[in-house]
């Protein structure tokens, strides 16, 4: 089984970061952000041996450039794979409207 490299995304770098200042700071709970971004962390690199266990998503534009899903706690990581690489392309909360903002 082909083993993938990561990407981030210069906006997935900052969506991390904004979810860890939002639950550290506004939340008051910098140990729950911090486990939170591990664990995404962690589901992302989970990926590197599996990519495509996650379907393309459902909807006529996004399934055009063949962005797959992934559900972390209430977040969904938005990638894609090319070649053998994984792009991750976004990472927002849940109950977003996140088909507009992809």
């Amino acid at each position: 089984m082909a083993k993938y490299n990561i990407e981030y995304s210069k906006e997935s770098k900052q969506d991390l970061i904004g979810i860890k200042q939002y639950i550290k700071y506004n939340l008051q709970e910098p140990e729950t952000a911090q486990k939170l971004i591990l664990k995404i962390r962690s589901e992302i690199n989970n990926l590197k041996h599996n990519p495509e266990i996650n379907s393309i998503i459902d909807d006529d534009l996004i399934k055009k450039i063949e962005i797959r899903k992934l559900i972390v706690n209430n977040y969904i990581i938005f990638y894609r794979i090319k070649n053998n690489n994984i792009e991750i392309v976004r990472i927002m909360y849940g109950r977003r409207n996140w088909i507009n903002l992809l």
